[in-house]
């Protein structure tokens, strides 16, 4: 279906298929380790809970929903969403292909940008719109941008709301938020 990126979340209740995800793995750790340690990390900011996907006749669309209200956009590697639109590990970085949210434009304007294994940086291949209202977030991007053509399409896809980085993919696990939790994707299958 084709949803309308405009804040009003009322027609992703016809999207039946719901990915969840850990709720309450956000909270900020201070604590003593072994050997004099002492490790502190408040890196955890958007706990992400729930997530949809659905293909329009254009457009592919993207819902994310977090436990309390999300922060601003213009927060550094704020609601990432990664994408292996070959489902090939071995491809992409660190098998993902493309990134949105990595370059967020402006208030409901985002980029989707794809990985370049040459140079081994991201690089912007179109626009996304994106709305929030309190602790949802919609957005969508050309289909095309990410290989989908046709009646049917497979990816993995992955949340990550503040990752100390992405040159290493431990930061997925030690930082932030992700959705599915650590290395694991949601996988989409649709067919018309």
């Amino acid at each position: 279906s084709t949803i309308a990126i405009d804040g009003d979340f009322a027609d992703w209740d016809a999207v039946a298929v719901t990915y969840y995800d850990t709720k309450g793995d956000v909270a900020h750790r201070n604590h003593n380790g072994y050997g004099g340690n002492h490790y502190t990390n408040d890196s955890g900011r958007n706990d992400i809970v729930k997530s949809k996907v659905t293909v329009g006749d254009k457009t592919v669309s993207f819902y994310a929903e977090t436990a309390s209200a999300l922060s601003p956009s213009s927060d550094k590697n704020w609601m990432l969403l990664l994408i292996n639109a070959d489902c090939d590990q071995s491809t992409g970085w660190e098998g993902y292909d493309y990134i949105v949210n990595y370059k967020v434009k402006g208030d409901g304007q985002s980029t989707v940008m794809r990985y370049d294994s040459a140079s081994q940086s991201w690089t912007e291949v179109g626009e996304a719109r994106f709305a929030v209202k309190d602790n949802r977030l919609e957005l969508c991007f050309d289909k095309s941008l990410i290989g989908i053509s046709g009646n049917s399409a497979t990816f993995d896809f992955k949340w990550a709301d503040n990752p100390a980085s992405l040159t290493d993919a431990i930061s997925l696990c030690t930082d932030g938020d992700t959705a599915p939790n650590r290395r694991f994707n949601y996988r989409f299958i649709w067919k018309k």
